[in-house]
Order: structure tokens, then C-alpha cells, then sequence
């Protein structure tokens, strides 16, 4: 293999793949030549951080990046300023066209920055770091963002003005990245997910230190060290299982079905994950599937090929599997491609401004594969590297590709390690194929299309197959310079969806067991996975492994027969819906009657509900219509590229199809115009169809709370003394009682405790379902943790997150609690009778001042103590709990004449802003302008509310300047222009708690409709 490498400042490892929907083609460097000094930059206040490193980044794009034309400066600064948007509330930036005039306001204090001078890189860098510092020193303090993240959120913002692939990784993150191009780390060998909250062992690996401990699919790992995963996120999770190789971890798992936990203790070896995996098919075949790329990749492909060769006295054939391989490194993809090839080129790198060109050419070796016949797998999932692959493949006439277009990621990504420890992911070249096919933002096209078909009741799919994300759908993504390309054939296949079974014995609960297809490493049944069973038979049916000798053309007859099953399959699913998809010529007059009907019959549905589109078509013309079909279009996902089959029509004879579409509950206002067009075997096509379905939102609940410490329950050391404050070694119960103070019932509602800040915190139980919660109603969750003797600080921080997964609704608050320092303070008896002396006295829910209030007490009341001291009384509610009360206001009295505690209401501690709007918003409209007004009120102190439109901010208010009698509302008053289409308008409010509320709508401008089919 020849590699000729024009980048002589690039080294080490290319990487090619996609994270997500994103893809990468990386080369790993360290900084050079830029910024010396930086390595060596202390850590300073927030307040004198420098932002040194837009410079640092701006250089290597002025130097690498793999299309000059597309650096637009000022763009670059737009786009940094406006994700400090995103970052920071109080953040607001505001551009003029006219007068290329950036105005950057943080909270009331504003700057201008003239990017009318904005013309190199030094200049978006001045304009940066001074906008930055700006930005930095008049901003809210906030512990969880620090100077550097609004450098880093500033450098992506300038970034995604390239492209989507180029980025910027924090260390944290580039640490993780670099795990997951070697495929190797210290750890146990387990796949593991976020299941029902509780951290759940999706699959051990084989010959992994789990695997051989006896860890199954669905054990749930309750404890890692000694500390708790309820509150752990996975990422958190994932960390504190690897480490060291040859160091211990104990795990405290809950097995399935089992009653308590069990210790393992298990060492941590290097784990290779499995990138390449193989089996031998009848007929004398084999089968590959390769995951992604890694730097083991090749070597294992060989291992596995050498075996399959063993088992099979030689292949006859082989199916390489390339669905879902989202890429890796380039050079394991060059060698996988090289492995079946003897010559030709593999791939070709196109550099900065279309040159230097790279060609890198296969070459014949004693090991390369014989030349037996290869199918290659691919669909929208197989990106970058496997792009690579198949092209090569392809265009060398070495295989025949079958399944779907790929994802069309057709460009180079150079990672450069910062002397901070972060990473920058820049776009440095785009790859060709072996023809020079330049297949960024279309992908490979395969020799044979499959496509799936599926026939129900009330969802046909004839003919738009799987949707799915590419690289074309990604904003800013590189413009494509693609050859139309078109398979060689397509075939549809019947796609049956199986219905789940219902238990066989009624009113037995059937048993859960761990679900198995939830297992990554677990390779497809071969005798149900359609495309392996037709790759089997086109290799079955051929004598050549030359695809445009004889191969290809070979695989017609295979075609024409899986078709005619496939056609038959189709017709006889569609005939079971009375649906003739008979074919006909139709020579005469055609005339149509279009009409339809919807239910709800006005056109408006509430959501979680369904609405249900009727068509009727008449044939009125003098021959039979054949294979009538429709499909939706709309901007609105919920109504578009919906089919609504007819099929054959007779004359004088009406179809009607029924299409019923269930809407979300979480669903905003919002008014869509769907059109259904469409099309008839013999082009006789009826006019389009042309409705508009509005959709009015449910109630939504909004969370409000109050918490008190309990500590009455005596633990096994005798630490809890009932005092209602945290002492070193309690365990102590959390209880939290969640209002429902929103117009809309919480269906589930889940209660979340996360520890923030001191592994000593032990959380044992984390979260907590209490169901239903109607409006105004009041339930409780109790969570429990234990602070352990040797926690060091005086204080821990906790969030608490009280959710809802119908409508999506939240409330996140934080919590910082106290611990006692020294000995607690000595309790004693005293059973008396309270009178409170005055109005407005607080319950506390401990004996200090600083805990929480649970109500708040009218002159006269009458309380019960227990236990005592100088300064505060204990006294019994009920439940068997406890509140706290001053001496100082409390009489002792003989009798209970007065208002008892159990009357008491409770004080709600925790009540977020709410959002009103001044009228019904206008959701369809034509004006050029939308005016937003509202009210936002708060029991005590609104702190800020901010508008966004499509996730851009255009309004920023706070009452930070106002009088305290004026703290508890903000009002909005706002006009902005809005796109053509739908716009999601969102009012997002905050007080002096930092609870947040959120309001949001669909406002449609001048409706337009998605165009084509």
C-alpha cells in the first residue's frame, strides 16, 4: 500500500467516524509553534482570564482548514457572541445589518463592537477577547461555569459558522474521545445503561473480568466503592467503573429476581471492545460484521478471516457486514479495504482549496483475502470509514454493495491536542473515492437498493422506506459536488411487524425477563435478517467475484424471483385491507372527485388525543384508475410523508382511506397546513389536497415543594438524635411534599435526589414515583442518604429534580444543607402544652433558624413538645413527625383551647414564577411582526425572564434594578419578525430560588408547505 502524505505537520492517527449524527476524519497532533507560553499560564480569578485561545484556534483555521471560501470573519464573531446567548441568561446580543453593529448587553450594562473592521483572523480575535472579557466581568457568578467554558461554548459557537464537524473538545471530554479511538481501557467488560433510574449491566463481555464474576444482562449495580449510583449520571457511572488496570472495584449489585444485594469485588484488566466479529453460514460462506474502526480492527478482521477459512475448508463468499459502522480510524479503514484489494486506489484526500491531492493505493501482499465474491451491508447509519470501505469496494469491482444509501460524511477532521488539555476537531481535506466520486453530503449509493415495505391498518410505507438522518440534513454542512448516482436495481421487501404477545394465561403477570435485543454484541439471526438472507443468495447464484463481470448482472435472476415473493407478500397484505394493487392501463378520460373529512370534525384536536383525515376519491372518468396512492407533506413531523393508499378505483367507484395520527400530549399551540398529493400508475393524478389542522395544548402541571430533614429514626451506631439538623454518622430520611400548582395533571411524577458535592454523602434511596398529582394536590416522596463520620466539610450541596415524563415538565432546584460542627446540642424531656404569642410565627423544620419553614403560625395556636432546651421546643405533628418552634415566642399554657397543629397548612418553600400571556397568542398570522406580552409574578422575588424564537434569544429582562415592592412581577413586552413557517416561541422565567418556569407556543407565519414528496 503507497501513502503519500502532503500534511508534513500532520501526524500519528487519522480518525474517521460520526458521534452521534455528527461525523469526524481526524489527525491527532500536539499544539506547535503557537502561543509557547501557554503550557505554562497559571490558573487565575475568573475575572482575569484572558481568552487567549480563540487566537490559538483561529491560526490553525486560517492554515488547515479545507475550504478557504467558507471563512467568513464576521460570521465567526456572530456566531461566538451569540452562544454566550445560550450560556448565560443575562447574556443578550443583538446585530445590525445596516450598520454592522454587534451590541452585546449583559443584564443593563451594554457594548458595542464595529465589525465594519472585521477582515482577518486578528481581528475577529481582538473584537473576541474583548466582547469575552466583557461578557466575563459583568456576568452573574456562577459556580458551574467558569471563565473557560465561555471560552470554549464561544469557540464552538465561532466554529459551527464551517461546518458541523468542527468543534472544540474540553479535557474531560477529549479524554473520553480518546478511550473510545483505541477501544482499550482498564475496566470490567460490561455494556451498562440508565434503566427506571437505577444504573442496569446491559451485556457483560465475554471473557471479561464481569463475565467470568457470573454479571448478567439486567443485574442492577446499586453501589460502586461504596457509593451510591442513584444519583450518578451515566457518564459519572461509566468513570468510576474503569480505572487502572490490576487495581480493585467493588460492586454492590442487585441480582434479577433477587431480594438483597451481593458484594463483588472484581480487578480491572485492559477491556478490548470487540470491533470485528464473524460466523460461518451453510452453503460454505462467511459472515463479518465490523462495529467501527479502531486500532485493533484489521488485526482482528485477520484473525477472524483466517478462522472463517478453517471452519469452511475456504470461503466460497463473504458478506461484510457495514450497517451502523460509524467510522474510526483511516488507516484501519484503509487496511480492511486493502485486505481484498491486490490493486488499485483505496481512497483519494483532497487539501485546502481542492490540492494537494493524496492518493493511496492498495497493494498485493501474500496475506490479502483470495478472491472469492463479497457482498458488502450498508445502510444511513454506515458512515466516514465504512464509507471508505464500500467505495473502495465498489469502484475497485471487488463487491457488490446492497441496502441504502450511506450517510454521505465525506470529509477530514484534524485533531490537535491545546496545551490546556483541550482538543480542537478541525475540517482539513474531504475524500474522493477511487473514481474520484466525491460523496460528502450524499454518500455511497449501493449497486442494490432494499427497501422495506410495511403494510398495517393504519400505516403504509410503499415507498418512502426508513427516514433517517444524514449528513445532508446537518446545518452548515459542506456543499456537495456529487454525480447523480442511481443502483443498479431496487428492490422492495415485505417488512412483517410483529404485534407483542400477550401473557397466554389470563390475569398472570408475565414475568420481565432482561431483554436480550438490548444486547450491542449480539450478532443478527441469519435466517430472519433480510438482507443477510439475500446476500446469502446472491452469492449462492454467482461463479465470478468480479461485480461488473458477471456478478452484478448474476444477481438479476436472484432479483427478479425475491421480487416476485416480496410483490406477492405486499399485494396479499394490501388485499387484507381491501386494497387491489393490481397493475392496468388506463387510456381514457380521467376525472376524479376529491373529498375528505376529519374527526375532530373542526379541524382541531387537543393534544393526546387523535385526529383521524378521511379521503374519499371517485372515479367519475371512463376507465379504471390503478394504484392510486397519496402522500402528506407538512412542517409540522407529526402529518408529513404520511401514504394513504387506494390502489385500484373502478369507474364510478369511490376508495376511502383512513389515516388516524395520535398527537403528543406535550404537544404547544400550534395551526399546520397539510398537502396530500397524488399520483396514479398511468399518471392520471387528482388534484392536490390542501387542509390545515390546528392543535390546542393541555393544561401543564407546574411543580412547587417544601422538604424537612428527619432524623428521628434511631440508626445501628445510635447517631440520629431527632434534632431536624444534619449531624455526622445520621442517616437521614429527606421528605419532600410536591404541590401541583400548574391547570394540568402530572400523570408520573418522579422525585430526584442527585448529591452534588461530597462522596460522603451516601444516597440509598435517589428517586421516588408518587404517580398521579392532580392540580393543587400535595404528595410526598421520602429520599434517604447517609452522611458519613468522615465527611470533612460543613456543608454539602444536593439538587433536587421533580419531573414529569408525559409532558416533559420539571422544577431542578438545589439544596445546600449544613452539617453540625462538634457535639450536637442535649435535648431534654418535656411534655407541655404551647401557645403561640403572636401572628406570622414560623414552624422550623429544625432547631436553627436556618432550616426550612414548614408553616407559618397564628397567635393562639396551640402546640404539643416533647423535648426541649433553653432556646427551642420540639413540637408533635402528625405522622409521627416534628417541627421546631422559638421559646421566645411560645407561652406554656394548661389547656389546648386554640387551634391545634394538626390544622396547621402547610408553608410551600419552593414555589417557581408563573408565566401569563396577555391574551391568546396569534399562532397563525401574516404580519411581519409578533407581538409577545406577558406577565411573570413570583411569591417573592423575580429574578429575570428572557424570550427565545427558535432557540434564539430576542428579550432580556431582569428586576435587578428595581425596588423590592416591585421584585415580585417582570413584565414582557416584546415585537419581533418571525421566519415563514412554524416558530416555537419560548418565555422562560427565573426567581431569587433559581426555579425556573417555561411557556412555549407555535407561531406560524404566512403558511408554508413543505414542497415534493
Amino acid at each position: 500500500m503507497r501513502l503519500k502524505h502532503p500534511f508534513k505537520y500532520v501526524l500519528i492517527i487519522i480518525i474517521i467516524s460520526i458521534s452521534s449524527i455528527s461525523g469526524f476524519f481526524v489527525v491527532f497532533n500536539k499544539t506547535f509553534g503557537l502561543e509557547p507560553h501557554f503550557e505554562n499560564l497559571s490558573v487565575k480569578e475568573d475575572t482575569e482570564y484572558k481568552f487567549r485561545l480563540p487566537g490559538i484556534v483561529l491560526s490553525y483555521i486560517n492554515r488547515l482548514y479545507v475550504d478557504p471560501d467558507r471563512i467568513d470573519n464576521v460570521e465567526m464573531v456572530k456566531g461566538a457572541l451569540d452562544w454566550q446567548e445560550r450560556v448565560i441568561p443575562e447574556v443578550l446580543v443583538d446585530y445590525s445589518e445596516e450598520k454592522k453593529i454587534n451590541t452585546v448587553t449583559v443584564d443593563t450594562v451594554s457594548k458595542t463592537f464595529d465589525l465594519s473592521e472585521v477582515h482577518r483572523s486578528k481581528d475577529v480575535f481582538k473584537v473576541l477577547q474583548d466582547a469575552l472579557d466583557f461578557i466575563n466581568k459583568h456576568r452573574e457568578e456562577n459556580a458551574s461555569l467558569t471563565a473557560s467554558d465561555v471560552e470554549y461554548t464561544a469557540i464552538n459557537g465561532m466554529l459551527t459558522q464551517l461546518d458541523p464537524h468542527s468543534i472544540i473538545l474540553p479535557p474531560k471530554q477529549f479524554t473520553e474521545f480518546k478511550i473510545g479511538t483505541t477501544g482499550k481501557f482498564g475496566g470490567l467488560g460490561m455494556v451498562v445503561g440508565i434503566r427506571d433510574g437505577v444504573l442496569t449491566v446491559i451485556s457483560p463481555i465475554e471473557g471479561t473480568p464481569a463475565a467470568v464474576a457470573g454479571i448478567k444482562a439486567g443485574d442492577k449495580i446499586v453501589e460502586i466503592d461504596g457509593e451510591s449510583t442513584v444519583d450518578m449520571d451515566l457518564t459519572e457511572s461509566v468513570g468510576k467503573l474503569r480505572g487502572d488496570q490490576g487495581s480493585t472495584v467493588t460492586l454492590s449489585i442487585l441480582k434479577h429476581k433477587a431480594v438483597e444485594t451481593k458484594l463483588f469485588a472484581l480487578k480491572r484488566e485492559i477491556i478490548v471492545i470487540p470491533t470485528v466479529e464473524s460466523a460461518s453460514i451453510e452453503g460454505g460462506y462467511g459472515y463479518v460484521r465490523i462495529r467501527n474502526f479502531q486500532d485493533d480492527t484489521s488485526q482482528r478482521l485477520n484473525e477472524q478471516l483466517k478462522q472463517l477459512n478453517k471452519n469452511n475448508d475456504k470461503m466460497k463468499g463473504l458478506i461484510l457486514d457495514l450497517r451502523n459502522n460509524s467510522g474510526g480510524l483511516l488507516d484501519q479503514a484503509i487496511k480492511v479495504s486493502d485486505k481484498f484489494l491486490e490493486s488499485g486506489s483505496i481512497v483519494v484526500t483532497v487539501g485546502p482549496g481542492g490540492h494537494p491531492r493524496e492518493v493511496i493505493d492498495a497493494k498485493k501482499t501474500d496475506t490479502d483475502e483470495e478472491l472469492y465474491p463479497i457482498v458488502v451491508l450498508v445502510d444511513a447509519g454506515s458512515a466516514s470509514g465504512a464509507e471508505i470501505v464500500a467505495g473502495a469496494l465498489k469502484e475497485n469491482n471487488r463487491a457488490i454493495i446492497v441496502g441504502d444509501r450511506t450517510f454521505g460524511k465525506g470529509s477530514v477532521q484534524q485533531l490537535i491536542e491545546l496545551m490546556d488539555g483541550s482538543a480542537l476537531k478541525l475540517t482539513i481535506a474531504k475524500y474522493l473515492t477511487p473514481l474520484f466520486t466525491d460523496i460528502q453530503s450524499f454518500g455511497i449509493t449501493p449497486d442494490i437498493q432494499l427497501v422495506p415495505v410495511t403494510v398495517e391498518k393504519d400505516n403504509i410505507n410503499l415507498f418512502h422506506g426508513i427516514t433517517a438522518i444524514r449528513e445532508e440534513d446537518l446545518k452548515k454542512h459542506l456543499d456537495d459536488h456529487h454525480k447523480d448516482a442511481f443502483p443498479f436495481a431496487t428492490l422492495k421487501y415485505f417488512h412483517e411487524i410483529k404485534e407483542k404477545k400477550e401473557d397466554a394465561v389470563a390475569g398472570k403477570e408475565a414475568e420481565v425477563e432482561p431483554a436480550e435485543d438490548e444486547d450491542p454484541y449480539k450478532l443478527p439471526d441469519f435466517d430472519k435478517d433480510f438482507h443477510i438472507v439475500f446476500a446469502r443468495k446472491l452469492l449462492a447464484n454467482t461463479s465470478t467475484w468480479k461485480k461488473e463481470e458477471g456478478f452484478l448482472q448474476n444477481s438479476l435472476s436472484v432479483i427478479d424471483a425475491i421480487s416476485e415473493e416480496e410483490e406477492k407478500k405486499i399485494a396479499q397484505a394490501l388485499d387484507s385491507l381491501s386494497i387491489d394493487w393490481s397493475e392496468g392501463i388506463n387510456e381514457g378520460a380521467s376525472a376524479t372527485n376529491v373529498t375528505f373529512l376529519t374527526n375532530p370534525i373542526n379541524k382541531r384536536v387537543k393534544a393526546g388525543e387523535k385526529i383521524t383525515l378521511t379521503v374519499t376519491i371517485e372515479n367519475t372518468g371512463d376507465k379504471p384508475l390503478y394504484q392510486l396512492r397519496g402522500i402528506s407533506s407538512s412542517k409540522n413531523g407529526l402529518y408529513d410523508k404520511h401514504e394513504f393508499i387506494f390502489g385500484k378505483i373502478g369507474k364510478g367507484s369511490k376508495k376511502t382511506y383512513t389515516k388516524t395520527i395520535e398527537i403528543p400530549k406535550n404537544s404547544l399551540d400550534r395551526e399546520d397546513e397539510i398537502t396530500i398529493k397524488f399520483e396514479e400508475l398511468n399518471k392520471n393524478n387528482p388534484a392536490d389536497l390542501n387542509l390545515t389542522v390546528a392543535i390546542e395544548a393541555l393544561p401543564q402541571p407546574l411543580f412547587a415543594f417544601s422538604y424537612q430533614i428527619l432524623d428521628q429514626a434511631t440508626n445501628s451506631s445510635g447517631k440520629n438524635n431527632g434534632d431536624g439538623l444534619i449531624n455526622k454518622g445520621e442517616n437521614i430520611n429527606l421528605l419532600v411534599m410536591v404541590k401541583n400548582m400548574g391547570n394540568g395533571i402530572s400523570e408520573k411524577t418522579v422525585v430526584t435526589l442527585r448529591n452534588l458535592s461530597d462522596k460522603e454523602v451516601f444516597v440509598e434511596k435517589g428517586r421516588v414515583e408518587i404517580g398521579q398529582l392532580n392540580p393543587g394536590e400535595i404528595k410526598e416522596a421520602e429520599l434517604t442518604f447517609n452522611v458519613k463520620e468522615t465527611i470533612a466539610s460543613n456543608e454539602f450541596n444536593v439538587d433536587i429534580i421533580i419531573s414529569d415524563s408525559i409532558f416533559g415538565a420539571f422544577l431542578s432546584n438545589t439544596l445546600k444543607f449544613s452539617v453540625v460542627a462538634g457535639v450536637p446540642q442535649k435535648l431534654t424531656a418535656s411534655s407541655k402544652l404551647l401557645k403561640i404569642n403572636k401572628n406570622h410565627i414560623p414552624l422550623y423544620g429544625g432547631m436553627s433558624f436556618d432550616t426550612p419553614v414548614l408553616s407559618m403560625m397564628n397567635e393562639g395556636t396551640i402546640l404539643k413538645s416533647d423535648v426541649s432546651n433553653a432556646d427551642w421546643y420540639r413540637a408533635e405533628l402528625p405522622n409521627n413527625r416534628y417541627g421546631w418552634v422559638s421559646a421566645k415566642d411560645v407561652t406554656a399554657v394548661n389547656n389546648d383551647a386554640g387551634k391545634s397543629s394538626d390544622e396547621l397548612e402547610m408553608f410551600i418553600q419552593r414555589i417557581p414564577p408563573t408565566i401569563s400571556l396577555d391574551g391568546v397568542p396569534n399562532i397563525l398570522f401574516g404580519e411581519e411582526e409578533l407581538s409577545i406580552s406577558a406577565l411573570v409574578k413570583d411569591d417573592t422575588h423575580v429574578k429575570h425572564a428572557y424570550v427565545l424564537i427558535n432557540n434564539d434569544k430576542i428579550f432580556f429582562k431582569s428586576n435587578k434594578h428595581v425596588s423590592p415592592r416591585q421584585q415580585s412581577s417582570l413584565k414582557i413586552d416584546t415585537k419581533h419578525s418571525l421566519k415563514e413557517g412554524p416558530n416555537v416561541i419560548t418565555i422562560i422565567a427565573r426567581d431569587d430560588h433559581d426555579l425556573v418556569s417555561i411557556k412555549s407556543f407555535v407561531a406560524t407565519k404566512g403558511i408554508t408547505v413543505a414542497k415534493g414528496m
